[in-house]
């Protein structure tokens, strides 16, 4: 985009584009709270919690397919013009990449980004490189882009991150700002206010001349946890928009406060990495025409309001199996009171009408009662593509572990196809991860040559790929049966192979491998020294 010079125009080119790409937030919003309320409670936002909540556990299964944090590590692919002296450097890098991610707990951030991404349709996590990588997860509600339509966050021209931060915070990071004051002068300080209002009397319609409220609301008198923050400090809305800029090739960076003031205005580069944008996305289902994606909870809603509505109605069933309805006839009086006597221990009911007698209604309970609960439970796992192989279910008709093995290879297609997806957005941070240890990194290693370098020393023709999907436990049997025919038959090395298996106390085995192999050697060069030379050569008949 052409930015404009002249600061009068320049400021309100700023604030078009964050309205512009602020536009379908407040609507996102409302989808994302219904969203949420189904993800933890199992339903609506108005609607009493179910009693069992399917998805929950559903999305968690899902989840551990697609990502595991325990077994994730990359490793470098260089570029096809690269000098091969580069190759000494990357198992130093690699380690020094494992290790930054490890210790910043990105691991775990993405986790949970994946759980919320598979909830919503979207999330994403925020790189800022201080004195190390700080990864944090971005909430889609606080996201906008400027061309929904399209695909991929690399290719929009702009988009818009709010956050709240409190008045003393931003004061702090003013320290430096010439006109700080000025500043503080013309921001918008809010309070997060404590309503005193349930939730569900503030969805209801309020008259501006009757103020007496009317509707049914499904209150609980004891209170329920909503997991829902409380702030009272004062905070300020702020809102950072990145735009790319054809002038310097490279995004510009504006934070502006509420309402509209650009505190800062600088290049990307001075933010981040020139050229790159901070913030990876997490969509495990994605959509050609919707940038947002698809939600995976979105698509179990009427699967769930069903199974909701069956499981009511089952109860209800057995309810009036357990306290039938009563039928008196022939009875007079209060049949309130002698209701109570029949349904009380040793109650005691009498009359002197003739022909009055009691009858008890008692629904019938057909044996297959939860029969459509199954049915329901089984459209779950379909919907996700979750066979019962791979949640550890035996299988009518299977006769051997290999044919198992072989059924679960098959039924997890779908899965693996989505796992793949995760593992794109997890390549792409782990790029991310390593371009900004080049900048910002002074660390020193060691190459296989027993040469120093620092991180800025390697090539940038680089790209950071999952080694051998190891992001998802769907591939890990395959990969473990590689690797051990790869080392039968010598295409590797065991120090290779310890590599790739990633056993617990990794470090050790390689350093018990190392002395064994030296220890056999130092026994062959010994025994070879013992050996006469006529021993070793037989004479010639």
């Amino acid at each position: 985009m052409k930015i404009p010079t002249e600061l009068g125009d320049r400021e309100a080119f700023y604030n078009d584009l964050v309205n512009k790409c602020s536009v379908s937030i407040e609507d996102r919003g409302g989808e994302y709270d219904s969203l949420r309320s189904y993800y933890l409670f199992g339903a609506g936002i108005d609607a009493p919690p179910a009693y069992y909540n399917k998805i929950y556990p559903h999305i968690d299964q899902l989840s551990s397919f697609l990502y595991s944090a325990e077994t994730t590590r990359f490793s470098l692919t260089l570029g096809a013009s690269i000098s091969p002296s580069y190759q000494a450097m990357i198992p130093a890098l690699t380690g020094g990449l494992n290790d930054e991610w490890l210790n910043s707990n990105a691991d775990q951030v993405f986790a949970q980004a994946l759980n919320w991404a598979l909830c919503y349709n979207s999330t994403f996590i925020k790189l800022i490189p201080k004195k190390g990588m700080h990864p944090y997860m971005v909430d889609p509600r606080l996201m906008g882009v400027l061309r929904e339509d399209t695909p991929y966050t690399d290719r929009q021209e702009a988009l818009v991150q709010i956050y709240y931060i409190t008045a003393s915070e931003l004061y702090a990071r003013l320290y430096s700002h010439p006109n700080k004051d000025e500043i503080f002068k013309r921001i918008q300080i809010g309070q997060s206010e404590q309503s005193k209002v349930p939730d569900g009397i503030q969805r209801l319609i309020l008259s501006a001349t009757d103020p007496t409220m009317y509707g049914n609301v499904n209150l609980n008198i004891a209170g329920m946890q909503t997991y829902k923050p409380r702030v009272m400090e004062e905070t300020i809305k702020m809102t950072e928009l990145w735009v790319w800029n054809d002038d310097t090739e490279d995004y510009q960076c504006v934070t502006i406060a509420d309402p509209n003031v650009v505190i800062y205005d600088r290049p990307g580069a001075s933010m981040f990495l020139k050229g790159e944008l901070p913030f990876v996305q997490i969509c495990p289902t994605p959509q050609y025409d919707y940038y947002w994606g698809i939600s995976e909870v979105g698509r179990l809603v009427f699967l769930h309001d069903m199974r909701n509505k069956r499981m009511a109605e089952i109860l209800d069933l057995l309810s009036k199996q357990v306290a039938p309805p009563t039928a008196l006839i022939g009875f007079t009086g209060l049949l309130d009171e002698k209701n109570f006597a029949l349904n009380r221990a040793a109650g005691l009911l009498t009359t002197d009408m003739p022909n009055a007698k009691v009858e008890q209604m008692a629904p019938s309970i057909p044996n297959d009662l939860f029969r459509e609960i199954d049915q329901i439970d089984k459209m779950f796992e379909e919907a996700s593509g979750i066979v019962n192989v791979l949640q550890g279910r035996g299988e009518s008709g299977v006769r051997s572990a290999g044919h198992a093995s072989q059924l679960a290879r098959l039924g997890s297609s779908r899965a693996k196809k989505r796992a793949l997806i995760v593992e794109d957005a997890l390549e792409k941070m782990a790029t991310l991860y390593l371009k900004c240890m080049r900048v910002y990194s002074d660390r020193t290693y060691t190459d296989l040559n027993d040469q120093k370098f620092i991180a800025d020393q390697f090539t940038d023709d680089f790209v950071v790929k999952v080694d051998a999907h190891s992001n998802s436990p769907i591939f890990t049997e395959d990969l473990r049966a590689l690797a051990f025919a790869l080392a039968d038959r010598g295409a590797i090395t065991k120090e290779r192979l310890i590599d790739i298996l990633e056993p617990p106390m990794k470090q050790q085995l390689k350093e018990d491998l190392k002395k064994m192999q030296a220890a056999q050697q130092a026994a062959q060069m010994m025994q070879a020294q013992q050996t006469p030379p006529d021993a070793a050569q037989p004479e010639a008949l």
